[in-house]
């Protein structure tokens, strides 16, 4: 009998230890059939409850075989399609190999327990008179009754959600697992999860050290685009001003213990040194990055993967310091500070509008657009081709015209789906056109590597702002050109009658809503733009300085720091000046306060319906209707720049909002209140 619990603690059912319950259901367990005589009850339940042990194992083992492409009907050849899907599957991918591995040293130990066990009882090693009782052996398998149905539950979350743990998955689930007060499990679990971890780490250590991706089942969190096409379409799909589209980062294979900001700097790491070596020729200086460099952070890596704990601290540091480095030899072998500013200039030229010609060219080219749309009977389609036709007209006869970065700038309508699913959507987007339209650039490498899509997104946002306001500025200059011709041409048009200043109130109108438009636009493109702008090349240019002379000089150490507060040190230094520079642009432009945009947009649409009204009318017929409706488009404007005036004032003295109280807003403040009007009507209101 003993010969037989062995054999059923070795995963193999007999004539004592049968599975059950019996087929055609599914077997869970080994069990003694009820037949089977002279045994006591304490007995057999001890027996049954090592034989379960004995399944466990079974399952555990099958499961590995399956691993290593074994199965149990291999010899018959009338299985092998069975055998084929059974294989294909079956969970597979390094992390589920390493963990294969793993619980096959567990199973060592316990295959190594039942040959002890069985050597006691050949040897009759006991004190009993050479019979070995049950409670021995029960008391030798003691702690597996604990691991081993925790490792079948393991094996069989896996199987039933084979794509929920794959890859870098599986580390979620055994993290999970690791969670016990049990000390027999944990112990086994975390042993799971270092090895686990250790082909984590070769990923790691291939791609921030080498900038190789070696991924052949696809299981790490960095991915390459370039897997799904045909190798002989790879340079034609992903050439280099298109390689920032290559790798990217899927988080939904990202592990509970590795934080979305370590992940996109493993990812920034490896892409920067993948991308510099497939940019530059082989015999071009600097092409490669240091040995030294490489092998210091091939050190730290190892150092870290062989360690029995995983410590997300470290980890965090170590990358941290790997990206400083590489941000750092980015920055002098790549980014000089010319072609950064040069990046910056464009822009600004045309993102921000400071190419003054041009913007001037694209609100002409809209709105002679926008009249021919009128005229035309038929609804017309807009499509992306006419507006992108309309771009280039606009930059005949400008300074654009023979600006090559100019040429990777494009207009595009996002679709219903892009909308839906995008959050880039500005509130100014809508105003020129009527639906949604955005200002692009095609951004290339090495500039990728700094201007993020985020940041080309804010570009956008700010970009609708400011040609929506230069618009209305236009509009207003028409009005005005419209009611001076009125005068010219008709000599019955009076500016009073009947002692009344009537027919001047258009004029104000229009004077008051010109000076809220002038000053915003002066405000923005002055003290917001323009300044921020000086500051930023100003930090980009010095730090281009000191690297130019570490860069021919032989000893670094001897060379003093030039304005350590002002330089930008490496290059993770002007990705986060950069980032800090669109954030100031974005809350000059007051587009990070939802109630202001709102505001400022409705303000927008008003002046709109009143130029509209002053360009259809000759000052002479409808006089009285018209005035009236001059005259509440005047009450709707003063009503909305009261409010925003009350809106900034408060945030000046809160900063609610806007993180703190803004000192630009001063500036804006003054500019709309240098008579005391806006004061003087809201203390009137108080």
């Amino acid at each position: 009998m003993l010969h037989e619990l062995l054999l059923a603690l070795s995963g193999l059912s007999g004539d004592l230890f049968v599975p059950y319950p019996p087929e055609p259901e599914t077997a869970t367990t080994f069990k003694i059939p009820p037949e089977f005589p002279f045994l006591h009850e304490a007995e057999k339940s001890s027996l049954e409850r090592l034989a379960a042990l004995g399944f466990y194992y079974r399952k555990l083992t099958n499961f590995l075989d399956k691993q290593r492409g074994r199965n149990e009907n291999h010899g018959s050849v009338g299985h092998q399609k069975d055998i084929d899907t059974s294989l294909e599957s079956t969970p597979h991918g390094s992390f589920i190999h390493a963990l294969c591995n793993a619980i096959n040293e567990v199973l060592a130990d316990f295959h190594k327990t039942i040959i002890e066990s069985e050597i006691r009882i050949l040897n009759k090693e006991d004190n009993m008179g050479g019979v070995i009782p049950i409670s021995q052996l029960v008391s030798a398998f003691s702690e597996y009754y604990i691991i081993l149905p925790h490792l079948n539950q393991l094996i069989l979350d896996i199987e039933h959600n084979p794509v929920k743990y794959f890859g870098c998955r599986i580390l979620n689930l055994i993290i999970d697992k690791c969670n016990t007060g049990v000390p027999e499990i944990r112990e086994i679990m975390l042993k799971l999860l270092h090895a686990c971890h250790e082909v984590m780490y070769k990923h790691i250590t291939s791609w921030i050290v080498y900038g190789q991706l070696l991924d052949p089942f696809g299981e790490f969190f960095i991915k390459d685009r370039t897997l799904q096409y045909n190798p002989i379409e790879i340079q034609e799909q992903f050439s280099q001003s298109k390689w920032h589209r290559r790798f990217i980062l899927d988080e939904s294979f990202l592990s509970n213990n590795i934080p979305n900001d370590v992940a996109k700097s493993i990812l920034f790491v490896g892409k920067a040194i993948a991308t510099v070596r497939n940019s530059t020729k082989p015999y071009e200086k600097h092409s490669k990055f240091p040995d030294k460099l490489a092998s210091l952070h091939l050190q730290y890596l190892l150092e870290l993967s062989s360690r029995q704990i995983f410590h997300q601290i470290e980890l965090e540091k170590i990358v941290n310091i790997i990206r400083n480095n590489v941000a750092q030899w980015l920055w002098q072998v790549v980014l000089t500070g010319d072609k950064v500013v040069e990046c910056l200039e464009a822009f600004k030229n045309y993102f921000l509008l400071g190419q003054g010609d041009f913007a001037t060219s694209l609100v002409e080219q809209f709105e002679s657009l926008s009249s021919s749309r009128l005229i035309s009977k038929r609804i017309p389609l807009i499509k992306e081709q006419e507006m992108n036709s309309l771009l280039v007209r606009a930059s005949v006869g400008t300074l654009a015209e023979k600006d090559l970065t100019f040429e990777k700038f494009r207009f595009k309508i996002p679709n219903t789906n892009e909308q839906q699913s995008s959050n880039a959507i500005s509130t100014f987007d809508d105003i020129l056109i009527g639906v949604p339209l955005r200002f692009e650039y095609d951004i290339g490498w090495p500039l990728d590597l700094f201007v993020t899509s985020e940041d080309l997104s804010k570009y956008g946002d700010i970009f609708s702002f400011l040609i929506s306001l230069r618009r209305t500025q236009f509009k207003l200059q028409k009005v005005w050109a419209h009611l001076s011709d009125n005068v010219k041409k008709n000599r019955n048009y009076k500016f009073s009658k009947r002692n009344k200043n009537t027919m001047i109130m258009p004029w104000n109108v229009r004077a008051s809503m010109m000076f809220f438009v002038d000053c915003l636009w002066s405000h923005v493109q002055m003290d917001i733009i323009e300044s921020n702008f000086q500051k930023l090349v100003h930090r980009i240019t010095i730090s281009s300085a000191h690297h130019q002379r570490q860069r021919s000089s032989s000893i670094t150490e001897q060379i003093p720091p030039s304005n350590e507060l002002e330089r930008l040190r490496d290059f993770e230094d002007i990705r986060l000046g950069h980032a800090s520079y669109i954030g100031e642009l974005l809350r000059g432009c007051l587009l990070e306060s939802r109630v202001c945009t709102e505001s400022i947009r409705t303000t927008l649409k008003i002046v709109d319906k009143f130029c509209m009204i002053m360009e259809s009318w000759d000052g002479t017929n409808d006089t009285e209707e018209r005035l009236e409706q001059i005259g509440k488009f005047d009450a709707e404007f003063r009503e909305q720049v009261m409010f925003l005036f009350r809106t900034l004032s408060g945030v000046n003295k809160t900063g609610e909002g806007f993180g703190g109280p803004p000192r630009h807003l001063d500036q804006l403040l003054l500019r709309l209140d240098y008579s005391k009007w806006f004061s003087n009507n809201l203390l009137i209101r108080l």
